[in-house]
This record gives structure tokens, sequence and C-alpha cells, in this order.
């Protein structure tokens, strides 16, 4: 009766041990798969603000020729037209991309009325200032009483910052040994870059914008 007894509490005590493996592996298994989830979700919104970032762009070079400013204008912030509607691109252009000599970094965003430029923020020594000076914000408008959420790359009050960073830099467009005038086309990459744990990740998309 004693070895019956000790047989049957091994044999609990095993299929016990086999349950709890079976159990932590499953929970692995899951967490693994979360882990997965959420990196593949990040990636993908960064690929979005990347995609975004283009279109801003595109947009931006539109609605330059659209109303007859330069093709490359980086609007000013908080500029006033007159009662005439007149543009004057010596005192709305902040600056012109296609003027710059280097590569160059543009922050770009956009609010319920305007697409808004600022000028570059130039910090290659230093990714980490790169990456804080150009982050993402959470913002907000209200439209027929419903809040509208975008990213916005101009910070104000009771906003809150994402773990995202985005900025567009433009190069020159190389043939063989010669670099193309700048003011014909130009290339331009999307950047966005964020961290997730320990490690920093980052989108690239990359394109080129021209002059009509």
């Amino acid at each position: 009766m004693k070895n019956k007894s000790a047989f049957t509490l091994i044999e609990v005590m095993i299929a016990i041990t086999v349950f709890a493996i079976g159990v932590l592996a499953v929970l692995r298994l899951i967490t693994q798969n979360l882990v997965t989830l959420d990196a593949t979700q990040s990636r993908t919104m960064a690929t979005f603000l990347a995609k975004e970032g283009m279109e801003l762009v595109y947009n931006m070079r539109d609605s330059n020729i659209n109303k007859w400013l330069p093709w490359d204008c980086i609007l000013k912030t908080g500029f006033v037209i007159d009662a005439f509607g007149t543009i004057d691109p010596e005192q709305v252009c902040a600056w012109n991309f296609s003027s710059w000599n280097q590569n160059q970094v543009l922050q770009i965003s956009f609010s319920s009325e305007w697409y808004t430029y600022t000028l570059p923020v130039v910090v290659w020594a230093n990714f980490a200032a790169l990456r804080n000076e150009n982050r993402l914000w959470y913002a907000t408008w209200d439209v027929w009483w419903h809040q509208i959420f975008w990213y916005s790359s101009r910070p104000v009050a009771e906003q809150d910052p994402t773990f995202f960073s985005r900025y567009i830099l433009f190069t020159g467009v190389r043939e063989w040994n010669t670099i193309l005038p700048h003011t014909s086309i130009m290339k331009i990459e999307s950047h966005v870059s964020y961290i997730k744990g320990t490690k920093t990740w980052e989108v690239i998309l990359e394109s080129f914008i021209w002059n009509r």
C-alpha cells in the first residue's frame, strides 16, 4: 500500500511539473507575440509618419506653385496675407531649400489651417539632440464637436511628446560625378526614429522632388 501511495505521489509531481512547463511555455509564447505585435505596430506607425512627411513635402511644393510662390519656399510661421490677398515671396518665404549647399534638415507639420515649416535644426554630431529637437507631439483640434488627432512637430501648451521623431532631409541628386542643379531636382529623405526598450529604431523613405 505504501509503495502504491509513493508511486501515485511521484506521478502527481511529474504531472504537475509537465503542466507547469506547458503553462510557462504558453505564457512565454504569448509574451513574445505581444512584444512582436507592439514592435510591428510601432514600425507601422513610423512608416505611416514617414510617408506623411513625404506627402507634406509634395503638398508644400504644390501649394507654393498654386500661390505663385517659389516651388521650394519654406513659409514663415505666423505670416499674414494682406487685404488684397497679395503674397510677397520676400515677406512670406523664410528660406528656400534648393539654395542650401549641403545636406539640411527641415521640420514639417500641419495644423487645421496651414502647413507649417520651421528652419533647419542641424546637429549632426549628436544623434540624441537631432532626435529631441525634431520630436513629434500629440495634438488635437475640434471639428464639429469632435476632436481630430494628429502628430505635430510644434509643441504647444498641454501637448504630450511622443516617442517618435521626424525630420526631412534634402540632398542633391548625383549624376555620375556631377551634382544636378538643386533648383531643378532634389532628393528627399523622410526620417522617423523611435525608441522601444533600450533600442533606437529608424524608418527612412526616399524620393525625389522637382520644380513642377
